[in-house]
């Protein structure tokens, strides 16, 4: 683990539930939850959580930046106790297929989804502004070209 690396909620992004078991990511940044905010959100015991993660990091092939991405500083009655480490979103994703519940079931639908879901709409105007842009800029060549050749002629 990477010590001198310390992240907030604020830098980084994490999934909670939101009204009628929708999965709502808040903050901004990488996500990366720790073992307490995954036992919540996947809704399992604290041991199993564990117990799987633990399988999984020593098993699974998963390269040193894939692994963890710091830490969190937990702090109990204002004092600074210790440091919990921050999964990343292939951790989380793996561990989906690792546990059993109706919170883990309804993430691993939702990440599919995501992941078969066409470009963003956003995307797809920038995509077309830059094409227009670009075409306007051709456009713009082309016409001063003609210019400068009759003038020559």
């Amino acid at each position: 683990m990477n010590v001198n690396h310390h992240q907030t909620k604020r830098e980084r992004s994490y999934f909670e539930w939101g009204d009628n078991m929708q999965i709502t990511r808040k903050g901004k940044g990488e996500i990366a939850m720790t073992e307490s905010e995954l036992v919540d959100f996947f809704s399992v015991t604290w041991r199993k959580l564990n117990y799987r993660l633990q399988l999984l990091l020593k098993v699974s092939p998963l390269q040193p930046d894939e692994r963890d991405t710091g830490e969190q500083e937990v702090y109990v009655n204002g004092r600074l106790r210790g440091y919990a480490p921050l999964y990343p979103l292939s951790i989380i994703i793996a561990l989906s297929y690792q546990l059993d519940s109706t919170e883990v079931h309804l993430f691993r639908k939702y990440i599919c989804r995501e992941l078969q879901r066409p470009i963003p709409v956003r995307e797809q105007i920038y995509l077309q502004w830059q094409y227009q842009l670009i075409h306007f800029s051709i456009s713009s060549i082309s016409i001063y070209d003609i210019t400068t050749k009759d003038i020559k002629l």
